[in-house]
Order: structure tokens, then sequence, then C-alpha cells
């Protein structure tokens, strides 16, 4: 019986269905040396197939990525999207000046923008707490100063378009890791069935006979393995103005839509760059220099080179 609460497998749970992947493949190729054991005879090869699927459905669904990529484009179009209103929001208390209750460079615009470049959501949101607040503080004197309360509500629409954004999107992530827990089963049921005697058998059947082959079903080689096709997976391209002329030291944010590691390098003297090691996922590439800012989703492939240009403008 197999405990459903204890994790039976050597790895990640998103790096079981591609170290599965290895061996399934490798049982396809050398059908012919399982066939005298009656285990891996049909229907066999099609169950082990059509669990992986399962497996890969259960840790990424296709309905939850696609929901991600929904609302974290939305998070972030927002969050870059503060920029503009701030700055004009500062030059209103700059106008203000000592008619403020506090210095004009405390009203709190400098830490949103600062947690806006951090991509940290909850750190804008509680800035821009902060911020609404001096600003209702001040709202006489700002009208005063020429910002209408048109203006002023403008940074709170947008800060709870931003939060009922972020919200669903940590509503989404609690149901899926609620129910990755409750696949524990599933997950379990695969290694311990499919992947780990097939792994077992194959390498049995090899250790003497073809070193090769052996390899291909030892899980420390499948690591490796996986490691290498992270290497070789990458995301390149060029940035250049509405002229098409190249940017220089543009920063290029590669941003996982599911959570995970961000992606950052800058664009060389040509405009180019590359990010390499990258994990097969759905990412959000931002895309920033100075005032300028682009986002746009990206889908990465394992082991492809996808090209992303971009126009700043």
């Amino acid at each position: 019986m197999i405990n459903p609460n204890k994790r039976l497998f050597p790895c990640r749970i998103d790096e079981l269905p591609i170290i599965g992947g290895y061996i399934q493949i490798s049982l396809v190729r050398d059908v012919a040396d399982f066939l005298p054991y009656k285990k891996y005879a049909t229907p066999y090869p099609g169950d082990y197939l059509a669990e992986k699927l399962l497996v890969e459905e259960a840790i990424a669904p296709v309905i939850y990525i696609n929901q991600m990529k929904v609302v974290t484009l939305n998070i972030l179009n927002g969050c870059y999207g503060l920029r503009p209103l701030l700055n004009s929001a500062e030059i209103f208390f700059n106008s203000a000046g000592s008619l403020l209750d506090v210095l004009p460079k405390d009203m709190g615009q400098s830490q949103v923008r600062k947690q806006v470049n951090r991509d940290d959501t909850p750190g804008v949101l509680l800035a821009l707490k902060n911020l609404n607040q001096n600003i209702a503080n001040n709202s006489l004197v700002l009208i005063d100063a020429g910002m209408t309360l048109i203006m002023q509500e403008a940074l709170v629409t947008a800060a709870a378009t931003i939060k009922t954004n972020n919200d669903l999107r940590n509503s989404l992530m609690s149901t899926r890791n609620a129910a990755t827990d409750g696949n524990m089963i599933l997950f379990n049921n695969f290694w311990s069935v499919y992947v780990s005697p097939t792994r077992t058998t194959g390498a049995l059947i090899f250790k003497t006979s073809n070193a090769a082959k052996y390899k291909d079903y030892v899980v420390a080689q499948m690591m490796a393995r996986m490691r290498h096709d992270e290497a070789q997976t990458q995301v390149h391209g060029r940035i250049t103005d509405a002229l098409g002329n190249p940017v220089n030291k543009a920063k290029v944010k590669l941003i996982p839509v599911a959570g995970g590691r961000t992606r950052t390098v800058y664009t060389d003297a040509e405009g180019n760059y590359v990010v390499s090691g990258m994990v097969a996922t759905a990412y959000n590439q931002v895309v920033t220099k100075g005032s300028l800012v682009k986002i746009v989703g990206v889908d990465v492939v394992t082991r492809v080179h996808l090209e992303v240009n971009t126009v700043l403008s």
C-alpha cells in the first residue's frame, strides 16, 4: 500500500514528469529488449504514457497556466502603468511644497517606484496605501496646486485594480498548491508503478551489455541530462527603439507566470540579449529603459532557442 502522505520519488514534483518522460522515451526505443518480461508488454507502454500525461496536467494544468498568464500580465501592466501617474503626482507635490504636512519627497512615490522595479506586488500595494493616505491627508492643498480629485482618485483606482488581480493570483496559486498536494497519490503511483520499475529493469538489462543505454536508466544521469537540457534552453533577441536603433543597457526580465526564479539581463551596445539555462514554462518578459516599458508573454520550450525581439517606444 502506497503511503499517500509521503513522497516516494527522489526529485522535485515538477521534475517527476521530466524524468519519467526520459525513461518512457527509452522504453519505446528499447521495447524489444523488454518484451521477454511480460509486465512490459502491451498495454504497459501506452498506460505509462497516459499516466505521464495525467501527472503533467496535475502539476501544471493548462487552464491554470492560461489563467496565470492573464492575471500576472494584468498585474505587471497595472504596476508599471503607475509610472506616469507617479510622475504627474510628484509635480503637484513639488508645487504644493511646504504646504504639505510632509516633505514632497516623503509623500511615498519613491517607495512605490522602488517596489515596482522589484516586481514586488505586495510591496507595491503597501507603498500605494501609504501614498494614497498622504494624498488624502493633503487633498485640499493638492487641489489648490492643480491636482484634481479625479487625479487623486486615479491612484486609488489603480491600487484597487492591482489588488483585485493580486488576490486572484493568490487564490489561483492556493488552489493549485492544494490540488498538487492532493495528487500525491497520483505522483507516487506514477513513480512506483511505472517509472521506478522501468528504470530498474532497464538498468539491469543494459548494465553489462550497453553502457550508453544503461545510463539512460540511471536517475543521477537523468538529472544531469535535465540540467543539460535547461542549459540548452534560451531566450534571445534584440531591443530597438521606434526608429530601429539598438537600445543599449535595456533591462530584460523574464518572470515565470506560475512563480519561480526571475531571470534578468541587460542588452549590449547592439541591443542584443541572451538568457540561457531557462526552465521550460510560461513567462512574462518585461523590457525597460528609463521611462519606456514593454511587457509580453513568452512560452519557453526545452532545448529551443526562442527569439523575442522588442520595440521600445
